[in-house]
């Protein structure tokens, strides 16, 4: 595939993908396309060990990008897949990977990224990252099958809904209290620390570390297909109301962060 929204290198068996689409980093239809392909030819290559995802700039993406949801909203997108089926195939992507996988992130992480980021096995963040979600907060709910699915069996009920409702600009120290994040070291540091872990991680044996990932997705995702059944439902009433439209809209206009208030009955 011709990459436009990321770049690809391999250090030390380490499968390295950079998210390089400025000035935001955003997560479009491409951006998607292309990280599944990258994540399924490095899994591929025998040389990659441990496959770890970046950015580049000062922060690690912005969210859904603002001109595919503005063209899903007119039903004129050059991708005609939803970006519910193509979200939650890169989730699945990431979750699914036979590798150990990391992701090092600083700056904002708002949005659909947020489920990028936390499908990865281990999430090095930075003190200066911010993640900010709040789907309910656009008017719609979570259907990339992260946020409303895999979230509560990871992480606990009491801490999702503290995620959600509260809706805040989590900092990374946050993160690792809530579970979201796996360590929490100073920006500077962010780089050195999370390669120098995924190098560790390179070193674990790959047909144990296949099967242990096997089984920890058995015993946390039992009945996962019915859930997402139900996600998927779920999404599509709620992508019908205005309450979803206006809160979309209001993201398009507001650069991704919705500025709106909801009175439906």
């Amino acid at each position: 595939m011709d990459y436009k929204t990321i770049r690809i290198d391999i250090r030390e068996r380490v499968g390295v993908i950079t998210l390089d689409y400025p000035p935001y980093n955003s997560v479009s239809k491409r951006m998607i396309a292309e990280i599944i392909a990258a994540i399924g030819a490095l899994e591929a290559n025998d040389a990659v060990r441990c496959i770890m995802l970046r950015a580049e700039g000062p922060d690690f993406s912005y969210g859904a990008d603002s001109g595919d949801i503005k063209k899903d909203l007119g039903a004129a997108s050059e991708i005609t897949e939803s970006y519910s089926v193509l979200g939650n195939r890169l989730v699945e992507s990431i979750d699914g990977c036979d590798k150990p996988t990391l992701v090092a992130a600083k700056g904002r992480c708002i949005g659909g990224s947020t489920a990028m980021f936390n499908a990865f096995d281990i999430r090095i963040v930075g003190e200066g990252f911010r993640m900010h979600d709040g789907d309910i907060y656009y008017g719609t709910v979570g259907s990339w099958g992260m946020s409303s699915l895999r979230l509560p069996m990871w992480i606990g009920r009491n801490k999702v809904l503290d995620y959600m409702f509260l809706n805040e600009d989590f900092t990374g120290r946050q993160c690792v209290e809530l579970g979201l994040a796996s360590k929490c070291v100073s920006d500077d540091a962010l780089e050195e620390t999370a390669f120098a872990i995924a190098k560790k991680m390179s070193r674990a044996a790959p047909i144990a570390v296949k099967y242990y990932k096997d089984c920890v997705r058995k015993a946390t995702q039992n009945g996962i297909e019915e859930a997402r059944a139900f996600e998927l439902q779920a999404a599509e009433i709620v992508f019908a109301t205005e309450d979803c439209k206006n809160g979309l809209r209001s993201v398009v206009e507001n650069n991704g962060v919705p500025k709106c208030e909801f009175y439906g009955k």
